[in-house]
C-alpha cells in the first residue's frame, strides 16, 4: 500500500503537497488554503477530521496568499514559535474574517496538510476518513510586523505558557491553600464545605465538626459511653472514656467495612493521641446565653454551638458573652487541618449508625475530594 510519505517521495501524479488553515473564530470556523499548483486561485474541498452520522463532511477552503515559516520539532529546549504571513491584507483577508488583526491575538489556528489526490472530487467517497499528515495546532500570540503589503503573526503552540499570566497561589507539600469555607462563606477560594458543616447522605442530615487536629466535635449527649479496660478487645467505631476524655476506635473490624477490609480487633492499646488506634472526640453544648458562666480550662476545652458553628472559649466568660468573630472570649472551635485528612474527614463524613452524628472511623471513599491545594486528589479516595 502507498503511504503519504511514499508518494511525496516517489513524486506520483496528484502528489503535490497542500496545506489547509483552519482559523476558529467567535462566529465559527474559517477555512483557507495557500493554493495548489495547477490553479491557486481554485476553491478545494476536504474532508473533516471526525465523521457526523457517519459522513466526513467536505469543507470549502477558499484560496488566501498565506505562508507559514519556522515549523520545527525539537525533543528539548523551548517550543518553536513559526510566523503566518498573509498577503494583501487590508482587503482579502480580512473581508474574510470579517475582524480586525487585533482580534485574532489568542485564536486558534489549525494546520492539516494532505496531497492533491485526497483532495474531495479527487476521491469522492465521503465515507471514508481523510487521508493527511499529523494535524497541528497553533495560538495567534501576537503581531510581529504589519503593513499596506502583508501581515506576519507569530504563532505558539497550545502547551506554551511562556509569558503567560496565571492567577496563582502558593501549593506547599500536602497543605492546601484555600480558604476554609472560603466559597460559601466569603466567596473567596475553592472550599465548598457549607458554612453549617451539614452533610445529607440519602434522607438524614448530619452535622459533622471538627477541630484544627482533625478531632471529631460532638454533642455532649452523644458521649456517655463505658471506661476503657485494657483487656477488653475493641473494634472499630467503638466508643470510650479514658482519661476524662471519649475516644473512638480506629482499629479492628467495623460494619461498615468493605469485604476484605477488615482488621483484627485490638486489645491493650491505651488512648493517648499519640495512639493510631484511637482518635479522641470533644464534647460541645448549644450556647443559650443564661445559666452559669463559662470556665476557661486550658486542658478541657470548652466547645460550644451558636450560629451554626462550634467555638471554642479562651478565657472566663460571662454567660451573657455571646461567641463571635473578634470577641476576646470565643475563636472558632470548627477548623480545618488543611490536610488530606482534614478534606476526608468532612466530605468523605460518614456516621457510625442511624441515630446522631458521631462520625464512623470508616469513609464514605466512593466520594471524591473536591479541587483544593492537593493535586491528583482522586486517589486518595
Amino acid at each position: 500500500m502507498t503511504t503519504l510519505i511514499d508518494a511525496v517521495q516517489k513524486q506520483e501524479p496528484g502528489s503535490s503537497l497542500i496545506e489547509l488553515f483552519e482559523l476558529e473564530l467567535p462566529e465559527g470556523t474559517q477555512y483557507f488554503h495557500s493554493g495548489i499548483e495547477t490553479d491557486g486561485a481554485t476553491e478545494i474541498q476536504f474532508r473533516d477530521k471526525i465523521p457526523t452520522d457517519s459522513v466526513y463532511i467536505a469543507r470549502t477552503y477558499i484560496p488566501i496568499p498565506i505562508e507559514i515559516k519556522g515549523i520545527e520539532r525539537k525533543t528539548d529546549g523551548a517550543s518553536a514559535r513559526p510566523t503566518l504571513t498573509v498577503a494583501n491584507v487590508l482587503s482579502t483577508f480580512r473581508d474574510e474574517v470579517s475582524i480586525t488583526n487585533k482580534d485574532l491575538i489568542g485564536k486558534r489556528l489549525i494546520r492539516r496538510t494532505t496531497l492533491q489526490k485526497y483532495l474531495v472530487g479527487e476521491t469522492p467517497d465521503l465515507s471514508s476518513p481523510p487521508v493527511e499528515f499529523p494535524t497541528e495546532k497553533f495560538i495567534i500570540d501576537r503581531i510581529a510586523s504589519e503593513n499596506k503589503v502583508a501581515i506576519t503573526f507569530e504563532l505558539a503552540a497550545a502547551s506554551d505558557l511562556e509569558g503567560i499570566k496565571l492567577p496563582g497561589r502558593i501549593v506547599v507539600g500536602k497543605y492546601c491553600g484555600w480558604e476554609y469555607q472560603g466559597e460559601t462563606a466569603s466567596s473567596r477560594g475553592g472550599c465548598t464545605w457549607p458554612t453549617n458543616s451539614e452533610v445529607t447522605i440519602g434522607t438524614n442530615t448530619y452535622e459533622a465538626y471538627f477541630n484544627i487536629n482533625d478531632e471529631p466535635i460532638i454533642l455532649r449527649a452523644n458521649l456517655n459511653y463505658s471506661a476503657y479496660n485494657n483487656g477488653t478487645p475493641y473494634d472499630k467505631n467503638d466508643w470510650v472514656t479514658h482519661g476524662g476524655y471519649a475516644w473512638r476506635s480506629d482499629a479492628g473490624a467495623g460494619p461498615e467495612d468493605p469485604a476484605g477490609d477488615a482488621t483484627p480487633s485490638h486489645t491493650g492499646n491505651t488512648p493517648s493521641t499519640s495512639s493510631s488506634f484511637w482518635t479522641r472526640a470533644w464534647p460541645y453544648d448549644v450556647w443559650t446565653g443564661s445559666g452559669d458562666d463559662y470556665v476557661y480550662d486550658r486542658d478541657d476545652h470548652t466547645y460550644v454551638k451558636h450560629s451554626n458553628t462550634i467555638w471554642r472559649l479562651i478565657r472566663n466568660a460571662p454567660v451573657e458573652q455571646e461567641p463571635a468573630n473578634g470577641s476576646s472570649y470565643w475563636v472558632r472551635g470548627d477548623l480545618c487541618g488543611k490536610i488530606l485528612g482534614s478534606c476526608k474527614c468532612r466530605f468523605q463524613f460518614q456516621p457510625d449508625s442511624d441515630n446522631d452524628d458521631n462520625p464512623s472511623a470508616i469513609k464514605r471513599t466512593n466520594i471524591i475530594l473536591p479541587f483544593g491545594g492537593f493535586p491528583g486528589s482522586e486517589k486518595y479516595r
